[in-house]
């Protein structure tokens, strides 16, 4: 039975007045900058990344400490929903420090292990190369791996409003630790993606306009090097958190969600052994990311009064 609840304004209600969701967006600008300031970047840059982030995180902390207690259901909603869109915000920025420390790609050794279990996408490559598919199936596959864009946002939704407030932050906490920690993955293990590391991959899959706003939204945001392991395949395991609160939407999400695994492969845009360690960082985090942010209070030495 699917219980609702008006928890998530008591995220913090009686217990310190930063949790574990927001002491985890603070610390991702500490770890950033350590890697900026130890890697390779010009020295100009490094100090203006630097500047950026030390910047961002006294803006967060004065932010978070000046909302502190305030009950107005605006403002507990854009502090519950700030890591969502911080996640994201972060993300253009790994494309500058890929290369950080290595100038190597792992592409060919990812190759290598693709072929070992069964060449599946060099298949599926090959096919379109050699049978060029038909539109509607490049644009049915455009939607699976565009629906990547709505599944987040729907699946925080849908815990905001219908489930306790602690399954809410435990969401996104967890959703957040995945993509910080496939992040700092993407410097220390970069890979380029099939498209674009392999000769004839480029060229997108002709479709419709579903396929022509992603080519475009992925032209605009995408760099080489942020391949191994896919995030988006980590963060749509994550989801799986919300689904017993989506009601009569959840064959569709979960039909759709197997499309974007699929679309992954299909357009190109990840080795198949990328979507296997996206899976298991994904089903790791999806365990271990709530069990670490109930450890939050006892950190602090204190318990934290969040009503289930």
């Amino acid at each position: 039975m699917i219980t609702t609840s008006t928890a998530p304004l008591e995220l913090d209600k009686g217990g310190f007045w930063l949790n574990a969701v927001d002491a985890l967006v603070l610390f991702y600008q500490i770890a950033i900058s350590v890697v900026v300031a130890t890697g390779n970047l010009p020295e100009e840059s490094k100090v203006q990344l630097i500047q950026y982030h030390l910047a961002l995180f006294v803006i967060l902390l004065l932010f978070l400490w000046a909302i502190k207690g305030i009950e107005n259901p605006v403002v507990r909603f854009v502090k519950a929903f700030y890591p969502l869109a911080a996640m994201l915000f972060f993300y253009k920025e790994i494309g500058l420090l890929v290369h950080q420390y290595y100038d190597w790609t792992l592409d060919e050794a990812l190759i290598g292990v693709d072929d070992e279990l069964g060449r599946i996408g060099r298949r599926v490559w090959n096919f379109q190369q050699f049978y060029p598919p038909v539109r509607l199936l490049n644009e049915f596959f455009s939607i699976g791996y565009s629906f990547y864009f709505l599944l987040m946002p729907l699946s925080a939704l849908a815990i905001y409003f219908k489930a306790p407030a602690s399954k809410f932050r435990s969401f996104m906490f967890s959703l957040s630790f995945t993509y910080y920690f496939c992040y700092l993955l993407f410097i220390f293990l970069p890979a380029e993606s099939p498209r674009f590391y392999m000769p004839g991959l480029r060229e997108a899959l002709k479709g419709y306009w579903v396929s022509d706003w992603l080519q475009s939204a992925v032209e605009k945001n995408a760099f080489p090097g942020g391949s191994f392991p896919s995030s988006h395949i980590a963060a749509s395991i994550i989801c799986i958190m919300a689904y017993p609160y989506l009601g009569r939407w959840k064959n569709p999400v979960i039909f759709l969600t197997l499309a974007l695994f699929a679309g992954t492969i299909y357009g190109r845009y990840h080795y198949f052994v990328d979507v296997v360690a996206g899976t298991l960082v994904g089903v790791s985090l999806y365990f271990l990311g709530p069990w670490l942010e109930k450890k939050w209070p006892s950190i602090l030495g204190r318990e934290e009064g969040v009503r289930e």
